[in-house]
């Protein structure tokens, strides 16, 4: 009887049916689907912190440089209001807003705004400085 039950455990069936072949290759499917699908996310969340960085450092360099402009020249800075410049294959648009706020104190405001498009989604920053005037003469 031993040897019986011995040849049975041996010889018995050595595969897997249809059905869990099916079944571990539709689990494996959704989880494949899932990393595939969590990759692009990351891609994306990737691409749009690497832009808004550079966004900030450009908006940043470009308020000092309004700001430095003003304090120099005042309302004869010649400040350029508009622009656009690219990074790679991505477009940006800014517009820069200087506003004299106190005529005595040559106190200025100035608004800076940039834009783009991010796949679907239009993205907007914007800073604001202020910068003052004390009139100097030559």
């Amino acid at each position: 009887m031993v040897w019986k039950a011995k040849t049975m455990l041996q010889t018995g069936n050595k595969g897997f049916t249809l059905f869990e072949v099916i079944v571990t290759t539709a689990i494996l499917s959704v989880a494949i689907l899932f990393i595939y699908e969590g990759f692009f996310v990351c891609l994306d969340s990737f691409n749009y912190c690497s832009n808004h960085l550079h966004a900030i450092s450009w908006l940043d360099g470009k308020i000092w440089q309004a700001r430095n402009k003003i304090n120099h020249f005042g309302s004869e800075a010649g400040i350029q209001r508009e622009g656009e410049f690219t990074r790679g294959s991505r477009s940006f648009q800014w517009s820069l807003s200087p506003w004299l706020i106190d005529s005595d104190k040559g106190l200025y405001k100035i608004d800076l705004s940039l834009n783009w498009r991010e796949g679907k989604r239009q993205i907007s920053l914007k800073r604001a400085a202020y910068a003052i005037y004390k009139y100097q003469e030559r």
